[in-house]
């Protein structure tokens, strides 16, 4: 009796190391996805000659690719700010992040008591290369850092941009499974590669496109 109670215990344990050690492979494939997603949307700026930005749901597996051609400019806003134009029964769906300055300043000038963006330049690519993807079962975007918003994003839609001068957004990605493990991807600014952690790595520092500039502007 205490040989077979001995073999169930062995058997439980070897489950249990086993399912961790399958979750946490899950969870560097998926911190793995978003670092060449991050290379494929950085070598299509360059190749395509357009603005190209990474679109994440927090709390969610996904990731999604989405293009802009011609001009684009980065808004940064304080929380207050950006749910008055959210909240607004006009403003259900505007793209708070990136915007045309022509179709902004049209919007200014039939709204003007209040912040206004108009409609958002980017549009999914329709590409099967670029296809929306699921990082997999179980597996989380917990929070993204990116230069034009204020603080981390730890709800709702996050944005990562690369620009066709071959610049992107410095940015922290951090991924979790249902173990609660941490892993982090840094995408970096002059080259769009990505660092992959297998802890939650926080900046020492409040991220910038690669020159200083909290605000990332670009012109084509």
């Amino acid at each position: 009796m205490m040989v077979v109670i001995l073999i169930i215990a062995l058997a439980a344990v070897g489950a249990v190391y086993g399912l961790g050690a399958v979750t946490q492979a899950n969870l560097r494939s998926a911190a793995m996805t978003v670092a060449a997603a991050s290379r494929g949307a950085y070598a299509r700026s360059i190749a395509e000659g357009t603005t190209v930005r990474l679109v994440f749901e927090v709390g969610q597996s996904s990731l999604a690719f989405e293009e802009a051609h011609g001009r684009v400019t980065l808004t940064r806003l304080d929380d207050a700010t950006r749910r008055l134009i959210e909240d607004d029964e006009e403003g259900a769906g505007v793209d708070t992040t990136a915007v045309d300055p022509w179709a902004a300043a049209e919007a200014r000038l039939s709204k003007t008591l209040r912040p206004s963006f108009g409609a958002s330049p980017f549009q999914q690519i329709d590409s099967p290369q670029f296809r929306p993807r699921d990082l997999g079962n179980g597996i989380r975007i917990l929070r993204v850092t990116v230069p034009h918003a204020p603080e981390p994003i730890e709800e709702g839609r996050a944005t990562i941009h690369f620009f066709p001068g071959g610049q992107t957004e410095h940015a922290v990605i951090w991924i979790g499974d249902p173990e609660d493990r941490v892993y982090s991807v840094e995408l970096h600014p002059l080259t769009g590669r990505g660092t992959v952690y297998d802890f939650a790595y926080e900046p020492e520092q409040l991220l910038d496109d690669g020159r200083g500039r909290q605000r990332s502007e670009v012109e084509r």
